[in-house]
């Protein structure tokens, strides 16, 4: 890894943290059961076989917008594999 990719991780996990524990139901909402497993997927903390998958349109969205932001020395492996399975899943309103 980087110098580079290191400052990336700690700007996206900081800037994150800062959310921890706050409730949005508006469109830029990043956080949610659903996203951070995929954070913790791509960042090597729980296995692929432990994702929680979004239940609702809302929750995907917290997964695309936190996609958007996570670093893309992340988007790769496990993590791009855990994203796609997000957006491949039945959720409630996706049809």
């Amino acid at each position: 890894m980087t110098n580079e990719q290191l400052q990336q991780d700690i700007r996206f996990l900081a800037e994150r943290q800062l959310k921890a524990g706050s409730v949005s139901f508006m469109g830029e909402r990043e956080t949610g059961i659903s996203s951070n497993s995929i954070v913790a997927i791509a960042y090597g903390l729980e296995p692929l076989e432990k994702q929680r998958f979004p239940s609702d349109v809302s929750d995907m969205k917290s997964c695309e917008n936190m996609w958007k932001k996570l670093p893309e020395h992340r988007k790769t492996g496990d993590g791009l594999k855990a994203m796609e399975a997000a957006r491949n899943c039945d959720y409630y309103g996706k049809w």
